[in-house]
């Protein structure tokens, strides 16, 4: 497997240090499965791979380059960070799922939308607000609005805590289709079911490190 990124000696305090992380490499096609008790620090680390957040300290190795762990980092733009209560904007489910391609830049093709949609089964929601959906429903649209996009790394917080079994399904799958094309997957998760069914490795987030 290719080395997509490497994250060497990340280090973040809050009144405590909470992440001490010496090397995290990610692969091509690989997942890895991150395991700790709440406040272990495993959304903070996932937050600062995406550069939604700054470490203290921390490089960064990617595309022949070396950075800070700095927000808006150099592998923000081939990222997506998908928070266990998914972000949506104040706009209709459709604008939502589209709102990236815009600030992409990229083409809107409205066959893929149609598609990625009826995927996640939103057709019937396409018009509805934030507001007016479960958290659930939430959940789906951030995941078909990252699938819209396509990007490299994926940055998974607690993904399938409000879906149901449908669609917890039809999510394994994608997953394990990405791994099969390439992209690299990283999932902070108590969820037992998603090691059963995605193809992964698994690490423990304890006292700060990072183990096998």
């Amino acid at each position: 497997m290719e080395e997509i990124a490497c994250f060497k000696n990340i280090q973040k305090s809050y009144d405590k240090p909470i992440l001490s992380v010496d090397e995290l490499h990610l692969m091509s096609g690989e997942c890895l499965i991150i395991k700790g008790k709440n406040g272990s620090g495993k959304s903070t680390l996932l937050k600062i791979m995406a550069g939604v957040m700054s470490a203290d300290m921390g490089e960064i190795y990617y595309q022949n380059s070396v950075f800070p762990a700095k927000k808006r980092h150099l592998l923000t733009a081939d990222s997506i960070y998908l928070a266990s209560k998914a972000y949506l904007f104040n706009c209709n489910v459709e604008r939502n799922i589209i709102y990236p391609l815009r600030l992409k830049k990229s083409k809107k093709n409205q066959d893929n939308i149609e598609k990625a949609l009826h995927w996640a089964n939103l057709t019937h929601l396409r018009d509805k607000h934030p507001n007016n959906l479960s958290s659930g429903e939430i959940q789906r649209v951030a995941i078909v609005r990252a699938k819209i996009i396509n990007p490299r790394i994926w940055l998974l917080d607690e993904p399938t805590e409000n879906l149901d079994q449908d669609i917890k399904q039809k999510f394994y799958q994608l997953l394990n289709q990405l791994l099969e094309k390439g992209h690299s997957i990283v999932i902070a998760t108590h969820a037992e079911e998603i090691a059963h069914n995605v193809i992964s490795k698994t690490l423990q987030l304890t006292h700060q490190k990072l183990s096998t």
